[in-house]
């Protein structure tokens, strides 16, 4: 934990690195944390099919490598951008958020990753 607070002070946020591997690789681990949290949540996000047939997995997750890269460069200045927005996404739980990690995830097997 002290490590990553240290590297965190560097010139590159630790926390766009992180999000930029979880949209490349999609690991099992990411998707169960978003599951748990917005298990209790109000609603279902929409669906967002057509936007997902537009630009499929693929073209969603360079969006979103894309949006992390610039993050990626904003965040060296002493304002920490990517960490206040995942400070927001864990305490409001937006239903954008969930919308957009389940068409990140879309194309996964649904019986390696199962619903609750």
């Amino acid at each position: 934990m002290i490590v990553l607070a240290i590297i965190g002070f560097g010139p590159l946020s630790l926390t766009c690195l992180i999000g930029m591997y979880v949209v490349m690789a999609r690991p099992r681990w990411f998707y169960a944390v978003v599951r748990n949290l917005y298990r209790e949540s109000a609603g279902e996000p929409t669906d967002g099919s057509a936007n997902s047939k537009i630009f499929g997995t693929a073209g969603i997750r360079l969006k979103c490598f894309l949006c992390l890269l610039v993050l990626l460069v904003l965040d060296i200045a002493p304002v920490p951008v990517t960490g206040s927005i995942g400070l927001y996404v864990v305490i409001t739980r937006p239903h954008w958020f969930k919308a957009l990690v389940e068409k990140i995830y879309d194309g996964m097997a649904r019986d390696e990753y199962p619903q609750p």
